[in-house]
């Protein structure tokens, strides 16, 4: 009984250490990214006084000794050299880990240095527990991405743990904020902790008194260990251990991954599923087994890749189970001379950095600036990540398969104790039944009068506002506020790592009641996207000819009549709306002018007209919405208002632009860091009576994006009225 409960504390505290390192390591990513991107920007405002009191304004000097922190603060694990003889050492681990979540709720300025200390002293845990509880690695692991599965879920993909303001309503009448969760948890993992550093001294001297005693095995872990460590991180962080970016690869819903996904994730902890799997790798060959683990892996990714719905969320759910289960290969048990997973796991952070900066690439490639000699090549190299998204999840599939490729004396998975497989099955039914409960979506709330309607376009920068501090719950705000009823999105992100790994789509969708539909422009987890309270019937999209940042258009047919009794609309079909993002005017390449017939804009706007003609001709009676982030101002040779080519190639001199009317100062839709302002962001309308039009630039919306939301008022057909 006491070597139960002592498993149990173990498994509990190993759970909320993985739990919180988990946590940190996206926090810190997202949010160094933030931060340096706005230190960039500070840099080229030319009055600095301008940014007293702007949101999320960063001076360099501090990004950087943050970066020298973190950096630092990773060399923990080498302190695992002299102390893990010690058993006081885990305790003091685990201390670490609970100070630094708990510190970095208390102070803003500390919150990315905590956090830091958060991710050493989790890797230094990591460490410790491979040598003296080599059993409790994977169990750490996989419980802490578990863990942030849920809490995610019940945040429809959004941690607000690191929000002290946020606030939990409890039982319905009690609100409390998230430092007062945090801190008492904190708390209890230390006693904890304690409690099992009690435990577990004791019953060594205990054993030690008794004849035949031997001290334990150890675990280590190699420096293929350490690799393959990293691109397992790499893998969860990005794709695997995220039900939302799993449900975008597979194009499914995603309340139906989250229970799935759960379950994949815990059921490798099982011990009668560890034995079974072991029987089956028993039937193949020990030097082939590792290669055909590494090439069932990557089949997994490609089927969850290049295919959509069932078949490829069920073969990314198995790629987690299989990700799940390889961490048993990691560790070797034994009694070496020498110990040196403090050295081998440091590999852990290099790798998964190294993959990491690909991954960011893959997103972000037109944005690399040409660089002079002799680095005149790493530009071109960097650009190159384009559409390598796929190709890095199989290179990280690969590295991670190497201890199983190499490990060929035996096979690490073992089963145990009837009553540890019946715990461990409890658990995964349990938290893949809460799961499905907790990612359940909202009720949709209809318009007030579908009559009336309120169309917005607005380009929400990411998730970030101008200076790049998070902006979710401000956008939602604005778009209460301005009584939208159908909201069209550009730049959004559905699961990046640069980006918390929040579903923004997803999130303000369930946080608006209204339903969503979104179109990826760059791999599958960034793009377009449009919400409505008006019922979405079908969605198609089209990406443009790019050879800077790929750009594209949705369609997305609305039925308003869905929602009124009336007996004039028939004919009338399907509301379309159109939802686009374009490349930017550029000034030269390579040092070269670039001529007018080469530029990008032009052939995306070229292909957008002729997509959209395609759908209406000939007989232009369909109401159709056309907007997004076009980026060119009114004085373009693309937009010369009626004589627009827009009009011209729809043949259609009535579409119309409601906010041409306004004073040139009030129709400004983007903001520059310069001061400098224009007018990037259009909302044409066809075929619907226009009864209002604005740009919101009120000081929320200053704060919220580096973009202003375009907003039309107008009637659901020729002959309804609206009241004034």
């Amino acid at each position: 009984m006491s070597h139960l409960r002592q498993d149990f504390l173990r498994t509990l505290e190993a759970g909320t250490v993985g739990l919180f390192l988990v946590q940190a390591v996206r926090f810190t990513y997202a949010s160094l990214y933030a931060r340096a991107s706005s230190a960039d920007l500070v840099q080229r405002v030319p009055n600095r006084a301008a940014l007293q009191g702007v949101p999320g304004v960063v001076e360099l000097s501090t990004v950087q000794g943050e970066i020298v922190a973190l950096l630092a603060l990773l060399l923990l694990p080498l302190t695992a050299l002299l102390v893990a003889r010690w058993r006081w050492s885990l305790p003091l681990a685990v201390i670490l880990v609970a100070l630094g979540r708990s510190m970095a709720l208390q102070s803003a300025d500390l919150q990315v240095t905590a956090a830091s200390l958060v991710i050493g002293a989790g890797l230094l845990y990591l460490t410790l527990t491979i040598i003296r509880r080599p059993m409790f690695f994977p169990t750490t692991i996989l419980l802490g991405f578990a863990g942030d599965q849920f809490i995610r879920a019940l945040g429809d993909t959004y941690d607000r743990t690191w929000q002290t303001d946020y606030r939990i309503n409890m039982a319905g009448q009690i609100d409390i904020e998230m430092g007062i969760i945090i801190a008492p948890a904190t708390i209890a993992l230390i006693l904890l902790a304690l409690l099992l550093w009690y435990l577990e001294r004791r019953a060594d001297l205990i054993a030690r008194r008794q004849e035949g005693y031997a001290p334990p095995l150890t675990g280590q872990m190699n420096a293929w260990g350490g690799l393959s460590l990293g691109a397992i991180f790499f893998l969860e962080f990005t794709l695997l251990a995220l039900p939302n970016a799993v449900a975008r690869w597979a194009d499914v819903p995603y309340a139906g991954v989250v229970p799935w996904l759960l379950g994949a994730t815990l059921l490798p902890l099982v011990p009668e599923v560890r034995a079974q799997a072991a029987r089956f790798a028993g039937m193949f060959d020990a030097a082939w087994r590792g290669w055909l683990w590494a090439l069932l892996l990557s089949l997994l990714l490609v089927v969850g890749r290049r295919y959509d719905g069932l078949p490829a969320a069920l073969a990314l759910v198995l790629a987690q189970f299989l990700v799940g289960l390889t961490l048993w290969w990691l560790v070797q048990t034994g009694l070496p001379r020498r110990n040196l997973t403090a050295i081998a796991i440091l590999l852990c952070p290099i790798g998964f950095a190294a993959l990491a900066a690909g991954d960011y690439f893959t997103y972000d490639y037109a944005y690399v600036r040409d660089l002079g000699q002799p680095y005149q090549n790493v530009d071109e190299f960097l650009r190159s990540f384009r559409g390598m998204g796929l190709g890095l999840t199989l290179v990280a599939a690969l590295v991670l398969a190497i201890p199983v490729i190499l490990w060929r004396g035996r096979i690490p998975w073992r089963g145990g104790r009837g009553l540890y497989t019946f715990s461990g099955l409890l658990l995964v039914l349990v938290a893949s039944y809460v799961g499905a409960l907790a990612a359940s979506g909202a009720v949709i709330r209809r318009p007030a009068n579908p009559d009336c309607l309120r169309v917005a376009t607005y380009n929400i920068h990411g998730g970030y506002s101008q200076f790049f501090e998070s902006n979710l719950e401000r956008v939602a705000q604005l778009v209460e506020l301005n009584g939208v009823d159908i909201l069209l999105l550009q730049e959004v992100d559905t699961g990046r790592m640069a980006s918390f790994g929040v579903d923004q789509v997803l999130w303000l969708a369930r946080r608006l009641r209204m339903e969503s539909a979104f179109y990826p422009q760059n791999e599958r987890l960034q793009g377009l996207a449009v919400l409505s309270r008006v019922p979405i019937e079908q969605v198609r999209g089209l990406k443009l000819p790019s050879t800077g940042n790929q750009a594209a258009v949705m369609q997305v047919a609305l039925n308003p009549e869905r929602l009124v009794a009336d007996p004039l609309a028939d004919g009338l079909g399907p509301l379309y709306v159109y939802n686009a993002w374009l490349g930017f005017r550029l000034a030269e390449r390579d040092g070269q002018p670039v001529p007018e017939g080469e530029q990008d804009q032009n052939r995306q706007y070229r292909r957008m007209l002729d997509w959209i003609a395609a759908w209406h001709n000939p007989t232009w009676k369909d109401r159709i919405i056309v907007g997004g982030t076009f980026n060119f101002g009114p004085d373009s040779p693309l937009y010369r208002g009626p004589e627009s080519p827009l009009y011209a190639a729809l043949g259609n001199p009535a579409l119309q632009d409601p906010i041409a009317s306004l004073r040139a100062e009030d129709a400004m839709t983007v903001y520059l860091v310069d001061g400098s302002a224009a007018r990037f962001d259009y909302l044409w309308t066809y075929n619907l009576p226009l009864t209002g039009a604005m740009v919101d630039n009120s000081p929320l919306a200053a704060h919220t994006s580096d973009h202003r939301s375009t907003i039309v008022a107008i009637n659901r057909r020729q002959g309804v009225s609206c009241p004034p």
